[in-house]
């Protein structure tokens, strides 16, 4: 691969350690200097043990970063780990504990005279300075403004390290305007290879690092005027600010409120919207929505007022239902405004506000609540803009801001490149700010054609990949949470896509091992959650569990359930027993509560073995018996077998205990954003034709607020990344590096129709439409790259290939032949195929290629096909 250089970083994955001792060694070469490579590394090893729990080695030079890693890792993965939004407190945590921190100190604790000297041509021997050092930074570790401390941080951080430049180079990584690519050897490279003796010197004679776990309590606010003093931090373009104001206010094309109830919504978080936006609102609306719009509008005017502050510049839009709180936080009486309902113009009663103020309310509070809540939606504004817009006196604004700046939720000061002196905003947008000027200064990226979708999502689901074993279906599981699909699909088609040569066996292990459960959603399809994610399969306002599918208690209640009400755990043989059920009985009972969510098995075993009889127990063993003793043989042993095996004997019984949601707006919004990072983890881009087939909690409407919150604050980003998509797309940074590389072309894998990462039946616009075929389970794609080589149609009766029957790799295309025979679970024991591109099967020129790989019986029409033994 190309050499290493400022906008091209290399990544060698070497499987020695150094030294040549066992390991998985990973060598970034960057030549971006130790300045900014030090403190990476110290944020990637921070960041590594914050997801995985335990810290990794790592040590950085002036031209490489090198990490000794338990295991394999992708490495758009590592690197999406550090990011310009997560690497100053990544650094907080871990350049305390480091040893170059402590070298720092003992070099500052010197200089400041705090070692004594012995004589004065005498030098201390360094192994007894270190030791004072040590002592020494362990008392004063719960002082909050040791001045020593504090000066070893900006030694740090302002001498020693580059953060300016280590956050251009991160955004860079996220934009791709520096590109990276990789490499692997079982030996180091030349390059790497010097770096094995500095590591093991390093590692040799380190001795400064504090005691492990220890961190000081040195206030943050210290270090926050440390690094982000107004004359380093950068100013912003009036340009960016503009086009944040537009798409944070929803005035982009395709983000305004879509119904009624949005927008009221909308008013509520905008606490007070100038009437002048309020006309642009309105003009999105119409724009985005038409002849809707005008009708929801009229829907939502009825909870909405018109205030006019006395010292305001204009008339400001609030909610009806927040009204009282916000004009008694910001005026405190009804002398100081007028107001109006905004569809008729009558004058409305507004509780609280006739008679003074809300009781048990804190004013004070509510006015830095609510104008925090404001200044969320605009970039940089000066005080006067502020208070021409909501009418508040210079006292009483000034006071609000300064408690908003000691809360850190205000910067201050020249902030945009035309402004003022004293402009003021909020924290979070700020941040955001600076990540669009950086990225503004990069190549716009230019979308991809849409034939290229199909196989982004196939390496985002690990499908051109060679997983196998229980971690392969435990990675495979973990893009597949919370998805509800068909009980007998899980091990048929969607695992063996991702994992070559799949055995049951494997989900046992996985099952036996963690707190990985399967539940019931309905309809017989189940789906993987862990019991700490049960909240996110939850739908607000319906109650505990998902939405019964047999009405609000089922057909029986909660009462006709045959587990009891308690932690414990029973088998099919001690239900029986408590319950007082015949075992057929007990058998419907506890299919009919796992379908409604209530009840689950700890094993797959017991859900795998009701699909192999339906869900549904054999004739019971007291009509055997009485059949018996008639006179007649009901098939003997083997009927009572065949009894006993349709019985959920396997694994253990328990109750699923749901939680109960949480009201509060923030929770809400959290579970919401939480969604959607699993679905990032699944999918890699979301846009809403994607999210037709997830479950309501997780579709499009629920979650577009949220993703484009997450947009705005930096964690994702929203875009053209595909063309022939309608509408918005998101994607996380690492996908958004990922696709900036190039895809496995030459890679062959296949897919079932109805699998998640399939586009089957998705409605896209161009090409990729017209060629993909119907969303059913018994159709089956071959892909060799990008391209479509082979379509299987009912399950083989109906093929259909790309490529020339001379092709050198046409025994590639023939995958879903080979798993439809010898998957692990249900294999079919013969394959009939009538057609092979329209033609007769007996009659097609591609009968030599499927003779060389399966046993082949042909008539007259039809080819049939055995596994080879």
């Amino acid at each position: 691969c190309d050499l290493p250089h400022r906008k091209h970083l290399l990544v060698e994955f070497i499987t020695k350690g150094p030294g040549g001792a066992p390991g998985n060694q990973v060598i970034f070469h960057t030549f971006w200097g130790g300045r900014v490579n030090r403190p990476f590394a110290m944020a990637l090893d921070a960041a590594w043990e914050e997801k995985f729990g335990h810290p990794v080695e790592t040590f950085a030079g002036n031209d490489c970063i090198a990490l000794l890693l338990p295991r394999d890792m992708e490495p758009e993965e590592l690197i999406s780990l550090v990011t310009c939004r997560n690497v100053s407190s990544l650094l907080r945590r871990r350049l305390e504990g480091s040893g170059f921190f402590g070298a720092r100190f003992r070099e500052c604790a010197g200089r400041a005279l705090l070692f004594p000297r012995r004589k004065f041509n005498e030098r201390l021997p360094l192994w007894m300075s270190r030791l004072r050092s040590k002592k020494l930074f362990e008392s004063i570790l719960a002082y909050g403004d040791f001045p020593i401390l504090l000066e070893t941080w900006r030694t740090c951080l302002q001498d020693e390290f580059d953060m300016e430049a280590l956050n251009q180079v991160l955004s860079e990584l996220e934009s791709g305007a520096i590109h990276w690519s990789q490499a692997k050897t079982s030996l180091p490279s030349p390059m790497a290879g010097v770096l094995s003796w500095r590591q093991i010197n390093e590692y040799m004679y380190s001795g400064d690092e504090p005691a492990a776990g220890r961190m000081s309590h040195l206030r943050g606010d210290l270090l926050r005027d440390l690094i982000f003093t107004p004359a380093l931090r950068p100013v912003i373009g009036r340009d960016v600010v503009e086009a944040f104001e537009v798409k944070r206010q929803r005035l982009s094309p395709g983000y305004s409120p879509a119904s009624a109830r949005d927008l009221l919504d909308w008013v509520k978080e905008r606490v007070a919207i100038p009437l002048a936006e309020w006309e642009l609102l309105k003009e999105a609306m119409e724009r985005d929505y038409g002849v809707d719009a005008g009708e929801w509008l009229l829907s939502a005017e009825e909870r909405l007022i018109e205030v006019r502050p006395r010292e305001a510049g204009g008339p400001i839009i609030v909610a009806l239902e927040r009204a009282g709180k916000i004009l008694n936080a910001f005026y405190g009486s009804m002398e100081e405004v007028s107001h109006r309902l905004l569809y008729s113009g009558e004058r409305p009663i507004l509780e609280g506000i006739e008679g003074g103020e809300i009781p048990d309310e804190d004013p004070e509070g509510l006015k830095v609540s609510f104008l925090g809540e404001w200044l969320q939606y605009y970039g940089p504004l000066s005080p006067q803009r502020i208070r021409a817009v909501l009418g508040l006196d210079d006292s009483r604004l000034q006071g609000i801001l300064e408690e908003l700046m000691e809360a850190e939720n205000l910067v201050a000061g020249r902030l945009v490149r035309d402004g003022g002196e004293e402009d003021v905003c909020d924290s979070q947008n700020f941040e955001q700010l600076l990540r669009l000027s950086r990225t503004g200064a990069f190549p716009v990226f230019q979308p991809l054609e849409p034939d290229g979708l199909p196989l982004f999502l196939a390496v985002r689901q690990g499908m051109t990949g060679l997983e196998s074993g229980v971690e392969g279906t435990a990675r495979s599981l973990e893009k597949l949470l919370c998805l509800p699909l068909p009980a007998s699909r899980w091990e048929s088609e969607v695992l063996p896509a991702r994992l070559p040569n799949y055995r049951t066996s494997w989900l046992d292990a996985l099952m036996q091992d963690g707190d990985l459960r399967w539940i019931g959603t309905g309809n017989q399809q189940v789906a993987f959650c862990f019991e700490s994610d049960l909240d996110l399969m939850m739908e607000e306002g319906v109650g505990p569990g998902p939405p019964d599918k047999l009405g609000t208690d089922g057909e029986r209640g909660e009462s006709g359930l045959p587990v009891p009400e308690t932690s414990g755990r029973y088998d099919f043989s001690a239900l029986v027993n408590l319950s007082n059920l015949r075992p057929q009985e007990l058998a419907d009972r506890l299919w009919e509560g796992v379908w409604r969510g209530k009840i689950v098995n700890d094993t797959f075993l017991a859900l795998r073995r009701g699909m192999e009889t339906g869900f549904k127990a054999a004739i019971g063993a007291d009509s055997i018996k009485s059949q018996w003793r008639g006179g007649r043989r009901p098939g003997g042993r083997r009927a009572f077998s065949r009894w006993k095996n349709s019985l959920p004997f396997a694994g253990n019984w328990f109750r699923l205990s749901w939680p109960d949601l949480e009201e509060d707006l923030i929770e809400k919004e959290e579970r919401n954003r939480d969604r959607a990072r699993l679905l990032l983890d699944r999918y890699g881009i979301l846009f809403r034709e994607l999210l037709q087939r997830e479950s309501p909690p997780f579709q499009w409407p629920n979650l577009f607020r949220s993703l484009r919150l997450m947009e705005f604050s930096g964690e994702i980003i929203g875009g053209y990344f595909f063309k022939g998509i309608p509408g918005p797309q998101f994607m996380s940074h690492e996908s958004f590096r990922r696709i900036q590389r190039p895809l496995p072309e030459k890679r062959t894998w296949w897919i079932n129709a109805t699998d998640p990462g399939s586009l089957c039946g998705v409605s896209l616009d161009g090409r990729l439409k017209g060629s993909l075929p119907k969303r059913v389970e018994g159709n089956h794609l071959v892909y060799r790259g990008r391209r479509v080589i082979m379509i299987s149609r009912r399950k083989g009766k109906d093929l259909a290939f790309f490529i020339p029957p001379d092709d050198p790799h046409i025994h590639d295309a023939l995958g879903p032949l080979h798993h439809l025979l010898t998957r692990s679970f249900r294999p079919m024991r013969r394959l009939v195929i009538e057609t092979i591109n329209r033609e007769k099967a007996s009659q097609s020129p591609y009968l030599d290629a499927l003779r060389t790989a399966f046993e082949v019986e042909a008539d007259y029409r039809d080819v049939i096909l055995f596994r080879r033994p």
